[in-house]
């Protein structure tokens, strides 16, 4: 007794004031009665806590105890502090819940109440909680008598601690479960990596596959090296487990992009070293089209014998030479490795008919034969069965032709000159227009520096303008000869097709160049024009003069 009159007389009013009704303080449990509990919670006495303010979840309160209280009365009069254990559990779990309400995070609750017709009430550590039926969430059962009991983590979506009102979703706690699942998925995924997935569903574009429970596509051109129209409807079956390579997952658009062909190395890299041109090669006949035949060399890797190239004759249909599932010998003709296109020829596998070409079809001899196919660069016209000279675009005709149809045509013959033959490059190149007079000599004949020309403008150039002469000849008219003003691009003062006159002011014959000038042209204009005024102005002068001497010898005659 004497210790704690000690302890009131080392305290004073100040200490009392310390503690005011609604704090939250910590104390230690120092006995307990029929009817309360005695804490210390640092007064001049201890505290009351009646039982029935005992939290919830406590079982036993144990001598030495360490507990949070809420202080809910002072007696100052009689030195005595009422305290509740309850209050200040449902004040911190309902701290708790509102931070869970406000940060979004999940909270763990058991369904103890059926409210009929509506939902449910939940247990959330003590604090009631409705949950509304139509979010309780898949998986479970909507019975009552399976759900009682059962714990389960819900997100709040509803939250007044004045009206004591907490509403919980089980369904928004799935979807943001499914939320977090997703980005920790897509997170996973990286670009490079390989995963496992299962095949969902076969179309036209590709193939759609389960990974980690979200579809990712293999579109088709990622299903092999090789084009293919759709996917093989024999190769992939849904439930089928294969493994695929990530190229893109895009999280905000929940879309993943997988491939297949990139498990292996890209068979198109250095196939020009494996199959320079010149190589023969047996391999597999594995479409035949109206153009050509496509051999299998290796896995995804295909080549084109072009019609052209099955035979030394031309046949009308590749199904004359060649059936799917041939087994032939080819020679490579060509690899492009950026384009992914080999082209390839059964007939140069064949006996050679090019042997000794070059003293059959010397340079500079007469030669009759039929056009077999034109191209953007020229037409193949056919010497002998097996044996075809190019005529390039450049050979066609002293004008400028934009395609070899506009001159010849497929099935036509013509006459032409061998300009040269190289029998290692199976090239023959033949000439028409060697046969023409050359348009530039005739120009020549016509024109020389200083003429005046006229013609439609051909093509315009930040530099300048081109000028039809003649038919096969163009002159250049720089941007400084168009006007004597400054201009910035032949656009502003001339278009396509306008008919202008210039002079010409040079002409490099080893280049095959004119240069034109529209501006020298208008000072030779406005000098002459000059000239003239002058040569009137000097005239009306000396006729003003003759009057003038007429007029004074009139004068002289009359005074005599």
């Amino acid at each position: 007794m004497a210790e704690w009159i000690k302890m009131e007389d080392a305290l004073d009013e100040s200490d009392v004031r310390l503690f005011s009704r609604g704090d939250t303080v910590r104390g230690r449990v120092v006995q307990e009665t029929e009817g309360e509990v005695l804490v210390d919670i640092g007064y001049k006495s201890e505290a009351l806590l009646p039982k029935r303010e005992i939290a919830p979840c406590r079982e036993a309160m144990r001598p030495g105890e360490e507990i949070e209280v809420l202080i809910t009365y002072i007696d100052e009069e009689n030195g005595t502090v009422y305290i509740s254990e309850r209050q200040a559990y449902f004040a911190k779990r309902y701290a708790e819940l509102e931070k869970a309400y406000r940060t979004g995070a999940s909270v763990k609750g058991t369904i103890y109440e059926e409210v009929a017709g509506a939902g449910y009430q939940v247990s959330l550590g003590g604090i009631r909680a409705f949950l509304p039926a139509s979010h309780l969430g898949k998986g479970v059962s909507t019975k009552f008598e399976r759900l009682k009991g059962k714990d389960f983590e819900f997100k709040i979506i509803e939250f007044s601690r004045r009206n004591r009102n907490i509403v919980v979703s089980r369904r928004e706690f799935l979807k943001q479960l499914e939320e977090k699942e997703k980005d920790e998925l897509f997170a996973s995924l990286t670009p490079g990596k390989v995963v496992e997935g299962t095949v969902k569903s076969v179309v036209e574009f590709g193939v759609f596959v389960d990974v980690g429970g979200h579809d990712g596509l293999v579109h088709r051109t990622e299903i092999c090296w090789k084009d293919i129209p759709v996917p093989p409807p024999d190769k992939f079956k849904p439930g089928q487990k294969i493994q695929v390579m990530v190229l893109e997952a895009d999280r905000e658009e929940e879309r993943i992009s997988l491939s297949i062909k990139r498990l292996r190395p890209d068979p198109w890299e250095g196939i020009a070293a494996r199959y320079p041109a010149g190589t023969k090669v047996t391999g597999k006949v594995v479409s035949v089209t109206d153009f050509g035949a496509f051999v299998e060399l290796e896995e995804d890797v295909e080549g084109l014998v072009h019609i052209s190239e099955l035979s030394w004759t031309t046949p009308k249909h590749p199904k004359e030479v060649v059936t799917e599932g041939d087994a032939v010998e080819v020679v490579v003709l060509s690899v492009d490795e950026e384009r992914k296109r080999i082209s390839l020829s059964l007939r140069r596998a064949l006996p050679d008919p090019w042997e000794d070409v070059e003293h059959r079809y010397p340079r500079g001899a007469l030669v009759e034969g039929k056009v077999t196919n034109t191209t953007d660069f020229g037409a193949f016209v056919e010497l002998e069965e097996g044996v075809e000279g190019l005529i390039h675009i450049s050979e066609l005709s002293w004008q400028r032709v934009a395609h070899p149809q506009e001159v010849l045509q497929p099935g036509q013959t013509v006459r032409a000159i061998v300009l040269k033959v190289d029998q290692a490059e199976r090239r023959i190149s033949l000439s028409l227009r060697a046969l023409q007079q050359d348009p530039w000599e005739e120009f020549l004949e016509q024109y020389s520096v200083g003429s005046i020309v006229s013609g439609p403008v051909t093509q315009i150039k930040d530099f300048g303008a081109f000028v039809r002469i003649t038919p096969a000849v163009e002159g250049l008219v720089h941007v400084s000869e168009i006007s004597e003003e400054r201009i910035a691009s032949p656009s502003e003062v001339l278009r396509l097709g306008q008919e202008i006159t210039a002079k010409i002011i040079g002409i490099n014959e080893a280049k095959r160049q004119v240069r034109l000038s529209i501006k020298k042209l208008s000072e030779d204009i406005a000098e002459a024009e000059k000239d003239r005024f002058m040569s009137s102005q000097l005239g009306r002068e000396t006729i003003t003069l003759r009057e003038r001497l007429k007029g004074l010898a009139a004068e002289t005659e009359e005074e005599g």
